[in-house]
This record gives structure tokens, sequence and C-alpha cells, in this order.
């Protein structure tokens, strides 16, 4: 079974305790970071949920965590809408897997 994490800042995360949701609250890149070692410290499957924001320059540890195949990081907006980073992981994991391009129109 996973356990699902959150590491966003702390006003959005606290409320989050109540459904049994492990959260992580991070104001910076090097408290995310802290974070996601901690959580892959502990050798558990984990479902992690990161907002874009704090994700932008972990770019190259979250590739390399989501190696692993009992962890899964999920890049989500935060309360200021999306940067749209997520949206092109997505597209080029579809393009990668399936060779067809995903085209998002607003």
């Amino acid at each position: 079974m996973h356990n699902i994490k959150i590491i966003a800042p702390k006003y959005l995360v606290e409320p989050l305790k109540i459904l049994g949701i492990e959260v992580f609250p991070a104001e910076s890149e090097p408290d995310a970071r802290q974070a996601l070692e901690d959580i892959s410290a502990n050798k558990e499957p984990a479902l992690i949920f990161i907002t874009e924001r704090l994700a932008v320059d972990l770019a190259e540890l979250i590739d390399r965590l989501n190696r692993k195949p009992d962890m899964n990081i999920v890049l989500i907006p935060d309360n200021r809408g999306s940067t749209g980073t997520a949206s092109e992981k997505l597209s080029s994991l579809v393009r990668n897997s399936i060779g067809a391009e995903v085209i998002i129109r607003k």
C-alpha cells in the first residue's frame, strides 16, 4: 500500500492532515529537497505530491526518485495556478510512450 505524502507550503498542507495524508511543509526549494530526501531515506513505498513551484529546481532529483519502482512523485499546481511544468512533463511522457503529441486547448 502506498503512503500518501504532500510537500507544499504550510497553509496548503495543514488541512490535509485530517485526511490521513502525511504532510511536509516547505516554503522553499531547500525545504522541499530535504523533505524528498527524508521520504526517500525511509525505503517505503510512497505516492508524493509536490507543488510545481517547489519542484522547479528539483527536476533532476525528482526524475531520479521516480525511477524507483516504489516511489511516484506527482507535480500539482498550488493556489496561484499551474506553471505549466506538470502539463509539459505529461505531454513528454505521452509523446515518448505512444509517439503522439497531446494538444491542450484553453
